[in-house]
């Protein structure tokens, strides 16, 4: 009974030490051999997969972050091929990084008799019994799986690997009493221990998430239970493992620890099921397929440890200049992250409606804040403005306000160091005209000067006082990119406010000119003034949303927080919309020069009908076209008429607000020139509406909706090819479309 006691007490202190382990050590040999991988370059787990599939410490570590991750369909999480594509390359070189390397046994009996088994004796040992469990499977037992053999197989003793790095003596000692006896290592540990490596190695493989047949094939392949449950499907791979461990020691491939006689062939066919002559044949080629599948180990390798060492050395200096250069990138991009916060707070408050002098004023706070500095004045130097100059000034406390001061005379505005390039100026010899207008109390002994750029030109001033005025070299990076981004944003709304200042003075000259005119400075072409104004619009634009977008996409690529990194992209989703208002603009203002040729009128109508279905996505449209009198050919350029006639035809489908209704094309050929009438009876415009039908942008539709360049574009295409092009309606009675073309 005190024997009993004893044995329990002992075999709890096993298990719980056992239970304590995380992983299972590996000796430096084979440390030697994935560390070179790690320390290569760049790694892949495909580069290591050889190594990890071929020792049992490695394969017990990467099937279980398999489990713990779900790495792959849970079928397959006994494959170790199979789960290295499928899992994290950092996952499992941490997993190896993290993994024990211990010479501890080794070098504990160094001055004695070096006690058996050798570590390096019972990895051969386990990776010979995976090779034979997955030839039975594969040649001799139908049905099994090999991939499954081979790792239960690799892993049946993990609980004799475990007992060597808790207890390295006692098992020396137990494997020597074995010996003496030609017992199993199983039976002699059950009688000093109180329990067996096959039992603890079961707990290790469950406290692990290894796969239940694993499990089982761990726990059972000492057992002669295994040998009666032929019927039991769960237990066949621990058959084939009980089987395989036995041809393996009857080889003597490696060392088990276990010395008494293995059943023979015949015994071992008739269990599993197999013949034994395909035993036999396993048997022969087993020493030749272990031999290559253990060079991978490197378990010959001479001095491992002092190698392991040296490797070790070179790898942790490989990692500290690592570490060097991701501590700088990550200074970086700490700091690009705080251009971003700056970048998405000013930009999310700038909206099409907001005036320059708003987002001057508004990035004037910012910059404040930001920078920490004390009071901030921001004025804006626009041509157009002639003698006066806008200007924001930011108080303590971010208290602003805005007023209009008088250009100075005699001195620049912009001072001349900073016209065209950028750079940081004291202030006290530039802004004597500013203080005078202004009821500030600035320290210009403290105050700094920036430009911001737009195109390679000043177009505002960002002046500040600095708390301490030493630090302005520290900042001038950082001034330097929050400059260049408000520029690129100041620039863009002054081009917008100009356009619509030539939008509005247009206007009203077109305004006067229908009203009935006649002096000599009546507007003889809107349309080509207009072309002229979308011209500019385009070119001013153009710049400055290149330079938002590029700058927008440059910070996306280095943000990692998907919040500001969906922000940064949708501020270049808008500034693509922007560009595509643009291309609207310049096939407007600067279409291609027309080549003129003969061609039937007909043919012109029919390819505009086929153009337009494609623009308005109707299968058919329901055209009626016909022709009074002879049709001559007209003398135009095919395809801008084609455009512009499909651009009306479009119109009209679209001026049903429900089922597509009917569209009249009537060919008359007049005298001179060949006429085209275009109706509908869709619902028609009011005059208002009428008269600004045509012009670019202009759109009845809810906005959104249409960009409202169809008829601006058809009659733009229709005047420079000779013809004119234009409309009668009635809210409720439809439109007509009237285009006139020149014959040859």
């Amino acid at each position: 009974m005190a024997e009993r006691t004893a044995n329990a007490a002992a075999s709890r202190k096993v298990e719980l030490a056992i239970g304590g382990l995380d992983a299972l050590s590996v000796p430096p040999c084979v440390a030697v051999q994935y560390l070179s991988k790690i320390s290569d370059g760049r790694f892949a787990p495909r580069l290591a997969g050889e190594i990890i599939a071929c020792e049992p410490a490695l394969t017990a570590m990467v099937l279980s972050l398999a489990q713990r991750t779900g790495a792959g369909p849970t079928e397959q999480r006994h494959a170790v091929p199979l789960v290295l594509d499928r899992l994290e390359a950092d996952a499992v070189r941490d997993g190896l990084l993290g993994i024990r390397v211990s010479a501890g046994f080794e070098i504990e009996f160094a001055a004695e008799q070096p006690a058996r088994p050798a570590r390096t004796d019972l990895i051969l040992h386990s990776l010979a019994v995976a090779c034979a469990a997955e030839r039975i499977a594969r040649d001799a037992v139908e049905g099994a799986d090999p991939h499954l053999a081979y790792s239960a197989g690799l892993l049946h003793d993990i609980g004799k690997l475990a007992l060597q790095d808790i207890m390295p003596k006692s098992l020396a000692a137990i494997a020597m009493e074995a010996e003496a006896a030609e017992e199993s290592l199983y039976s002699v540990e059950q009688m000093h221990l109180g329990t067996n490596h096959a039992v603890l190695g079961r707990q290790l493989a469950q406290r692990w998430g290894l796969p239940d047949s694993i499990v089982m094939a761990i726990w059972l392949h000492h057992s002669d239970a295994v040998t009666h449950l032929g019927g039991l499907p769960e237990a066949q791979v621990a058959r084939l493992v009980w089987a395989a461990d036995h041809i393996v020691r009857h080889l003597g491939v490696g060392c088990s620890g276990s010395f008494d006689v293995p059943e023979p062939l015949s015994v071992l066919a008739e269990v599993i099921g197999a013949e034994t002559a395909t035993l036999q044949e396993i048997r022969e080629v087993l020493p030749e397929e272990v031999a290559g599948k253990a060079a991978v180990l490197g378990l010959d390798t001479p001095n491992p440890a002092a190698r392991y060492c040296d490797l070790v050395q070179d790898l942790a200096a490989r990692l500290s200049g690592t570490q060097t250069e991701l501590s700088e990138e990550n200074r970086t991009l700490k700091a690009s992250s705080t251009y971003l916060d700056f970048a998405q707070g000013f930009l999310k408050e700038i909206g099409p409606g907001v005036s320059a002098i708003g987002t001057a004023e508004d990035l004037a706070r910012r910059w404040q804040r930001f920078f920490q500095t004390g009071t901030v004045c921001l004025y804006l130097d626009d041509i157009e403005t002639s003698g006066m100059i806008e200007t924001v000034i930011v108080e303590a406390l971010g208290h602003s306000h805005t007023l209009v001061l008088q250009r100075p005379e005699v001195i620049p505005v912009i001072p001349r160091g900073v016209a065209e390039r950028f750079a940081v100026l004291d202030a006290e010899r530039d802004l004597d005209w500013l203080i005078e207008q202004v009821d500030v109390d600035f320290d210009l002994t403290r105050t700094k000067l920036v430009p911001l750029l737009s195109q390679g030109r000043a177009i505002a001033v960002m002046a500040f006082e600095l708390n301490y005025p030493g630090d302005a070299a520290l900042f001038a990076e950082k001034f330097e990119t929050a400059a260049a981004m408000a520029g690129a944003v100041l620039g863009l709304a002054l081009a917008k406010e100009r356009q619509v200042g030539f939008s509005e003075r247009l206007i009203r000259a077109m305004g006067r000119d229908a009203a009935g005119r006649t002096d000599s400075k009546r507007v003889e072409d809107p349309m080509a003034i207009l072309a002229e104004m979308a011209a500019g619009v385009a070119h001013e634009l153009n710049n400055p949303l290149s330079v938002i977008s590029g700058r927008a996409q440059l910070l996306a690529e280095g943000e990692e927080e998907q919040i500001k990194q969906r922000d940064l992209k949708k501020i270049q989703e808008n500034a693509q919309a922007v560009s595509e208002v643009i291309d609207d603009l310049m096939n407007f203002a600067e279409p291609s020069t027309p080549r003129p040729a003969a061609i039937d009128v007909r043919q012109i109508v029919e390819e505009a009908i086929q153009l337009a279905g494609q623009k308005s996505g109707s299968e058919h449209i329901n055209a009626q076209v016909q022709t009074t009198g002879p049709v001559r050919d007209v003398f135009v350029d095919s395809g801008q008429v084609v455009s512009a006639l499909a651009n009306v035809i479009t119109n009209a489908v679209e001026a049903y607000p429900e089922a597509q209704g009917p569209i009249k094309v009537l060919i008359d050929a007049g005298r001179d020139t060949m006429h085209m009438e275009i109706s509908d009876l869709g619902s028609g415009m009011d005059e208002q509406t009428q008269r600004r039908a045509m012009y670019p942008f202009f759109s009845a539709k809810p906005a959104g909706r249409q960009r409202g360049m169809g008829l601006a574009n058809a009659t733009r295409l229709v005047h420079l090819n000779g013809g004119t092009l234009t409309l009668q309606s009635k809210p409720e009675h439809g439109t007509t479309v009237t285009v006139t073309l020149p014959y040859e």
